[in-house]
């Protein structure tokens, strides 16, 4: 599996400090914006990104995903172009982990052999696939493993403990921790008992916690950090790229992320 995430979240978990993995949709609003967003983002410290691959059925997705996905869709995005782009970072000297946000029909289309072979071969390090079931993890995982590649397992609220216990065996870097129940989207608040759920789950659990869903800004990433070993935010700078002109991207998402970085170091 990817050796250098399982060490960067190892590290969070024992240094109590959180790491930052923004979400990018690539090709949105352009293949050469969405680059220039990872860049930037890299740039600013982000410990690694989520790259997701555009779907025509979004199904974890809130408003404001779903309405890039599909503009980038209609840009004519492919899913080669999630490995076109992580070719153009490597190449470009990044060597943060880069995971690929994808759903079961395209992986299945293209098979986990050839998906992984592609990944691998591209510089990616791993994939998160939303609508997998953890019942159905153990082929797709050895696939991966077999190159090098982590694959990420979700867990919710609504999940149970021995949900969550199985979830913490798959050996991967990280647990995706859903902290809403329903779709992404940026919210005002945290959800309601995010924290204490948090500090809990982390005391059990021997995988570290990145947490994604609904966190929008450096104050709310700050107080997660507290009791997480990572933060994603997504819908939040799907927002600030669709109010940015074209060429202002890089700039307004290198300030964003730097203050999320910032505010977790100092959390």
């Amino acid at each position: 599996m990817s050796q250098q995430l399982h060490n960067l979240m190892a590290a969070a978990r024992k240094n109590k400090k959180a790491l930052f993995l923004p979400y990018f949709c690539v090709g949105y609003p352009t293949f050469n914006a969405s680059l220039a967003a990872a860049e930037a983002a890299l740039e600013a410290g982000a410990t690694a990104l989520e790259l997701g691959v555009p779907f025509s059925d979004p199904i974890s997705d809130g408003p404001t995903l779903q309405k890039a996905t599909q503009f980038s869709l209609e840009n004519g995005t492919h899913f080669e172009d999630v490995f076109r782009l992580i070719r153009q970072l490597r190449m470009r000297g990044y060597e943060q982990p880069l995971l690929v946000m994808t759903y079961l029909n395209m992986v299945e289309q293209m098979t986990w052999r050839k998906f992984a072979e592609t990944l691998e071969a591209a510089g990616g390090d791993g994939a998160i696939v939303p609508d997998l079931p953890l019942e159905e993890f153990q082929e797709p995982k050895v696939i991966l493993s077999q190159k090098g590649l982590s694959l990420i397992p979700f867990i919710a609220p609504t999940s149970s403990p021995e949900r969550v216990k199985k979830a913490d065996t798959q050996e991967a870097p990280f647990l995706y921790y859903v902290s809403v129940t329903g779709v992404t989207g940026a919210r005002k608040t945290l959800a309601t008992g995010l924290l204490k759920t948090l500090g809990d789950l982390r005391k059990k659990l021997k995988t570290p916690i990145v947490v994604g869903f609904g966190i929008s800004n450096a104050d709310q990433a700050g107080q997660v950090g507290r009791v997480a070993d990572g933060v994603i935010i997504a819908s939040a700078l799907v927002q600030l790229i669709s109010k940015t002109k074209i060429s202002q991207i890089g700039k307004k998402v290198e300030l964003f992320c730097a203050q999320v970085v910032q505010k977790l170091k100092h959390s």
